[in-house]
């Protein structure tokens, strides 16, 4: 049985813009002849509320390796706010996660030095509480190990998260709980997400990517879709 949904991010210091900016970003990988990205110029702050979309194959995972300087432009520059700090969410994060200890020991083996009770509140913040942060991680379903995966991003205080498809374990109402929880986030957030409800709780502003290039478009939903059925009717 699913606990009750509830996720609570971090009280962070929103900081003063700029506090992301690509400029004249292109990247290709060594060896290949194929440019990923080409001219990006994108920006982003302690406000926006991004969703990255376009098809498989066209740079979302690339363009956030980037954002996140885990790759380097082949030419261009990526500038950061000095204090920002980043929390990322993947779906292998869930799947790499220490699976032979309980939630609590993972936290302990992930920080070392903290207070039990501290880990013990991280993960309550998550709604993984009680008896359920002493199980083995292993004996855990998806969505609950999708609330442990979440708590350790945020044991760093993060002010700005960047999240790839984090609902692909969570049910109905943990996702509007993640909706909610990001709504309140005095951070930046960054979303690539195929699920029209959280995109729809969330997303202020589209970077849409394709043929080499990332446009970003005000608005939400309705306007990805918009975009989508001229891209079919072309």
């Amino acid at each position: 049985k699913e606990i009750e949904s509830v996720l609570k991010f971090p009280e962070v210091d929103s900081l003063q813009p700029p506090v992301l900016t690509l400029d004249e970003v292109d990247f290709k990988y060594p060896n290949t002849e194929r440019i990923i990205l080409k001219n990006v110029c994108l920006g982003a702050n302690s406000e926006s509320r991004i969703c990255i979309v376009g098809e498989n194959g066209q740079g979302k995972t690339t363009l956030l390796k980037i954002i996140m300087g885990m790759l380097s432009p082949t030419s261009g520059f990526v500038r950061h706010h000095r204090g920002l700090k980043f929390g990322y969410f993947s779906q292998h994060h869930v799947d790499q996660l220490e699976m032979n200890v309980n939630c609590v020991e993972l936290m302990q083996h992930e920080f070392p030095g903290k207070p039990i009770e501290e880990d013990r509140r991280q993960l309550g913040s998550f709604g993984v509480s009680g008896d359920l942060a002493l199980q083995v991680v292993a004996s855990l379903s998806g969505g609950q190990k999708s609330r442990v995966a979440f708590s350790k991003m945020c044991m760093a205080n993060p002010n700005f998260l960047v999240l790839d498809e984090p609902t692909n374990h969570l049910d109905i109402e943990t996702i509007e709980a993640l909706g909610k929880a990001v709504n309140k986030f005095s951070g930046g957030v960054i979303l690539v997400s195929h699920d029209e409800r959280l995109i729809r709780m969330i997303c202020k502003e589209l970077w849409v990517c394709g043929n080499g290039t990332v446009k970003s478009v005000e608005g939400g939903f309705d306007e990805y879709r918009r975009i989508i059925e001229a891209e079919i009717d072309a």
